[in-house]
């Protein structure tokens, strides 16, 4: 299997318009762990984040001939996952639905070489307790924190995303900060926060493989 470090986003996506599917395999498994933090962050479950991602990458493929590149394609996938998280929220549910309060319990997605001990079972109950405490946070200052805090998107991008202004996002993320508990602030890792299991990254990329028509050719890593 082909890798970024191998080819650049731009002519894997370039191959892929121009019939090299299989190399959609590498964007999806890139870019599994922000859906997932878009969806839990618009207060879906584990199982319906999946569909949600499922849905979102269908969708951009399907659209990728008209990805002008203008935009980085992490933005422009993210922007997908937003739509799609606010209308299913404005105009229909899924089957799935639980209370905020149910926290997944997984381990992180990681290369394979990632040493586990490093992760000590102090951090697991912080990381635990922090996605608890940004989870109770309004949807309107949990998606910003997510997007700026957590996966380093810049306030223009953030703005855009969410169809707000810069001030707005600006605004939203100093309530946020408030609203969390002040010695949580300082202590945080963005990399603890909503975790999605690379068990998870290989069924995501199946199932899209099977709507998309090219399931013979997606691989686990």
């Amino acid at each position: 299997m082909e890798t970024l470090n191998i080819r650049t986003e731009e002519e894997i996506i370039n191959k892929i318009k121009a019939g090299e599917k299989i190399l959609f395999e590498i964007l999806i498994r890139r870019y599994n762990p922000v859906l997932y933090k878009i969806a839990r962050a618009y207060n879906y479950n584990h199982h319906d984040a999946e569909d949600l991602m499922q849905e979102a990458h269908i969708a951009a493929y399907l659209n990728l001939k008209n990805f002008e590149q203008r935009s980085s394609y992490k933005t422009w996938l993210c922007r997908i996952m937003v739509n799609k998280c606010i209308y299913r929220s404005s105009y229909g549910y899924f089957k799935n639905e639980i209370p905020n309060s149910e926290i997944v319990n997984t381990e992180p997605m990681k290369s394979s070489n990632y040493n586990a001990t490093e992760r000590s079972i102090g951090n697991r109950e912080l990381a635990k307790v922090l996605e608890q405490s940004v989870q109770q946070l309004p949807e309107i200052y949990r998606t910003v924190f997510i997007l700026r805090e957590i996966e380093g998107f810049s306030v223009l991008e953030t703005a855009e995303l969410l169809n707000i202004t810069e001030t707005n996002v600006k605004v939203r993320i100093n309530r946020a900060k408030t609203l969390l508990q002040k010695q949580l602030e300082n202590f945080y890792s963005s990399s603890d926060l909503y975790e999605f299991n690379l068990k998870y990254c290989d069924s995501i990329v199946n199932n899209v493989f099977l709507r998309i028509g090219g399931n013979d050719g997606a691989t686990s890593d």
